[in-house]
């Protein structure tokens, strides 16, 4: 096993962060009664540049919606005068004001209508000493966020949450151009992103966390949860839903199960649906670039009615593209609309609809060969990283999604609110393809297999809370009582699988003749009930979270094919615990305790007797950073994680299960993210992770034929080190004004290639990198109009995202260059 003593010594590295975010003069601390005078000199401009000086020059933060600033010019604004006159001056006749939202923190607001917008000092409302406050379900400015949701179901500071959560906000995935969850995930510490790579077309979702998860063969995760509510269907429908349609991204790390039943231990990807603003905005983009792709997209957010009670958004995505993999093309026409219904201040219920077609070319299931990509290949030859290994005549994926759904909140006083989330979500999917099943023993010529499906499903979740705020004793308490449902209805029509003619795979012939058969029909029904309660307690600096669960699921699933009949039934009590002390500096260590529980559908010891739920438990050790006057966050863990009663085949018995199995993760993570007032964002990650089998009765196959035993073995496809850090910055004056360049780069350690560890996949490094211009810089008439150049894999490095078999390994992405054309208004 790796030394997990080395955690405590790399814990040490979170200083460097600190030192990197907190380089700089410090800004004004609150409790001044009237901020000093200071010299200006700033220029009429385009208002969004006008308050980027103005931010750099006072040291205040001034936030708002990019799209309010658009079309719209400052004043001049010059001589000695104190930061809030110097705004006023420069926002007079814009039809802005401000508020004041914490010290040295402004907010940017619509003058009424009957405003004069005079060059005179605004109202100030003064919200106490705290920075500024912002939702976890809304929009972010810059790369930090303080808030989130995923860890508590409540709107709660993340510098008050005692456990592991990273967030990425829409504003990092725009400048990055993260165009599926990987490419989001990519800088994420603890996360291991797109697994299956470009060579398998579904893969780029495919996602793990600590060491779990995103091992489907298609690509999907069982990890992943849209507003809070799990993705339901059978591997191939859930997977690959658009980043474009997310406002933000959390991965909350670690057992979940308390808070969201059944689910993998490291932890789950929570995508929060973009909503309507209180502030309208307008945008549409198109793109272009590698592999001719195509793509237009736009997102407009409106009020209906002057009074706010009635807001909607639209946005909606198409793109053409061929891919890196020869004879593999994808197509997608997504739209989302979402309205907001106010009827009164304390009521608010809104709609959240989305609807995605999918036709893509290739194979989900383009598995590789070891020996050919990773290793020597015979004779010593090399598989081209866009090598196709299924038939042009036999491949299909044609998917369509839709979802509907609501969030309904009501707050009846300040004690009590309750909440309602619910969706409606159908799949369907009709899919051809071939992929190689083994290799020959000359290593030239693969065996395949032809496969098939027509499948649907229909998954309905609800979720219902009621919140209680109140202090006993000097002990503030957020008590939380839920009680949640999910029903999942698949229906496999028809399973069509057969063995397909070989293939060279140096000497590839296609246009091939196939004719599977048909060799499974099923129908599945799913349920899954569970009753939760939480404490968020806060007695001055403290902070004590506690959790307890109570989970019932059961299947049924009905063979057509042999007229039988299969039913599993599984409980589970879950709980957590965590303790937190919030340092008045900003600094806020905790230490937590989680479980999680993940029954094993299908899965038989002997006829009758079903495998128990692989159960699994985390220790978890933590400090937090929020350095007071900058906008930035940084955490460092250290975590002991436990999966349990790991199943695996049962080598005496086909068709059986073993059950004595545990894998171990022991690891570090440290995250640093910062938007700092001139202009710059930084986001750095580090993960160290030691992935061990610690009990196993089981053996598996080596790459040369033989039998190993699991125990003590790595687990495929975990890194023990991972790194990343990217860097961007926007000028805000001067000559260069507009302009705005990013780089990022990203290390993945070497790798187990299969359970037996018979073959490593090495390490890589790869280099991103991002161009941005503000045309209105050039010319005041082209205000609201920006364009871009991003790339992915810079040098082009031809790398092997990982392997999981001896024919499972997977080509990353090689570079991609896109360019794009964006107008606002």
């Amino acid at each position: 096993m790796r030394g997990f003593s080395r955690q405590a010594v790399l814990l040490l590295g979170t200083l460097a962060f600190t030192a990197t975010i907190n380089s700089g003069p410090l800004q004004a601390q609150s409790g001044q009664a009237q901020p000093a005078q200071q010299q200006f000199n700033i220029p009429a401009q385009p208002l969004n540049a006008a308050l980027d000086t103005f931010a750099r020059n006072s040291g205040w933060q001034v936030g708002y919606p990019a799209a309010m600033a658009q079309g719209k010019t400052s004043t001049v604004v010059q001589g000695s005068l104190t930061p809030p006159e110097a705004l006023a001056r420069l926002l007079a006749g814009s039809g802005l004001t401000y508020r004041v939202t914490g010290p040295n923190t402004v907010t940017l607001v619509e003058l009424p209508p009957d405003s004069s917008g005079a060059a005179v000092l605004p109202p100030v409302v003064v919200q106490g000493s705290t920075p500024r406050i912002e939702s976890a379900y809304g929009q972010v400015d810059g790369y930090v966020a303080t808030r989130a949701v995923s860890a508590t179901k409540t709107d709660t500071p993340l510098n008050e949450t005692p456990q592991s959560v990273s967030v990425v906000t829409r504003d990092e995935m725009d400048i990055r151009n993260a165009r599926t969850l990987g490419d989001a995930l990519g800088y994420t510490a603890g996360v291991r992103a797109g697994t299956m790579g470009d060579s398998s077309g579904y893969g780029g979702d495919s996602t793990s966390i600590r060491g779990f998860g995103g091992d489907g063969t298609s690509g999907a995760s069982s990890n992943e949860y849209i507003d809070g509510l799990r993705i339901g269907g059978a591997g191939y429908v859930a997977a690959g839903f658009d980043p474009f349609f997310f406002e933000r991204v959390e991965v909350l790390k670690g057992p979940a199960s308390v808070l969201y039943g059944q689910s993998t231990p490291g932890g789950i990807v929570n995508m929060l649906s973009k909503r309507p603003t209180e502030t309208p905005f307008h945008e549409v983009e198109v793109q272009s670039g590698s592999y001719n792709r195509m793509q237009a997209s736009f997102d407009i957010s409106e009020r209906y009615d002057e009074g706010g009670k009635v807001l909607y958004r639209l946005t909606g995505l198409a793109f053409d593209t061929e891919t890196q993999t020869d004879f593999s093309d994808r197509k997608r026409v997504a739209i989302a609309p979402a309205i907001t219904l106010r009827p009164s201040d304390d009521t608010s219920l809104t709609f959240l609809t989305r609807y995605q077609n999918d036709d893509f070319g290739g194979s989900a299931l383009n598995w590789l060969p070891a020996r050919g990509t990773v290793l020597p290949g015979a004779n010593g030859n090399h598989l081209p990283s866009n090598f196709f290994g299924g038939d042009p005549n036999y491949m299909q994926w044609d998917r369509e999604n839709y979802a509907v759904g609501y969030v309904l909140e009501h707050t009846f006083n300040d004690t009590w609110t309750v909440r309602q989330n619910a969706r409606y979500m159908h799949n369907t999917l009709d899919y051809k393809g071939v992929y190689i099943s083994t290799m020959q023993a000359n290593q030239i010529t693969a065996n395949r297999q032809a496969f098939g499906m027509i499948e649907h499903s229909d998954d309905f979740t609800i979720d219902n809370q009621a919140q209680a705020k109140f202090d006993t004793a000097g002990v503030k308490h957020t008590v939380l009582a839920g009680m949640d449902n999910q029903v999942l209805m698949n229906d496999t029509n028809r399973v069509l699988q057969s063995t397909a003619p070989t293939l060279n795979i140096y000497a590839p012939v296609y246009y091939q003749t196939f004719s599977p058969g048909t060799y499974q029909k099923s129908n599945t029904r799913a349920e899954q009930n569970g009753l939760y309660a939480q404490d968020q307690m806060k007695y001055e600096n403290w902070i004590v979270l506690l959790g307890l669960r109570q989970d019932w699921a059961n299947s049924q699933t009905h063979n057509e094919l042999t007229r039988t009949m299969s039913t599993q039934r599984d409980g589970a009590f879950t709980k957590r615990g965590a303790l937190m002390y919030a340092f008045d500096s900003g600094i806020s260590p905790y230490i937590s305790y989680t479980e999680s529980f993940d029954p094993t559908v299908g899965s038989f010891l002997s006829p009758g007797i079903l495998a128990k739920p692989s159960e699994g438990q985390q220790q978890e050790f933590g400090v937090k950073y929020q350095p007071p006057g900058y906008n930035s966050f940084i955490t460092a863990s250290v975590f002991d994680l436990v999966r349990s009663n790991v199943t695996a085949s049962d080598p005496a018995r086909a068709g059986y299960v073993i059950q004595t199995g545990e894998v171990t993760t022991r690891g570090l993570e440290l995250e640093g993210k910062a938007s700092l007032v001139n202009g710059l964002n930084v986001t750095a990650a580090y993960t160290y992770l030691d992935a061990e089998v610690t009990a196993s009765q089981a053996t598996t196959t080596t790459l040369s034929g033989g039998t190993v035993p699991l125990l003590g073995k790595e687990p495929a496809k975990i890194p023990e080190h991972a790194a990343s850090l990217w860097l961007d910055y926007t000028f805000s004056s001067g000559t260069l004004r507009g302009l705005g360049l990013g780089s990022g780069v990203r290390y993945v350690g070497e790798t187990a290639g299969d359970p037996a560890n018979s073959f490593m996949v090495p390490d890589f490094t790869l280099v991103d990198a991002s161009l941005r211009y503000d045309l209105a810089s050039l010319n005041p008439s082209l205000q609201g109009w920006k364009t871009g150049l991003t790339a992915t894999n810079l040098f082009d490095k031809e790398y092997v995202s990982a392997c999981s078999a001896a024919v499972r390994c997977y080509y990353g992405t090689g570079r991609t260059i896109f360019a794009s054309l964006k107008y606002s208004w």
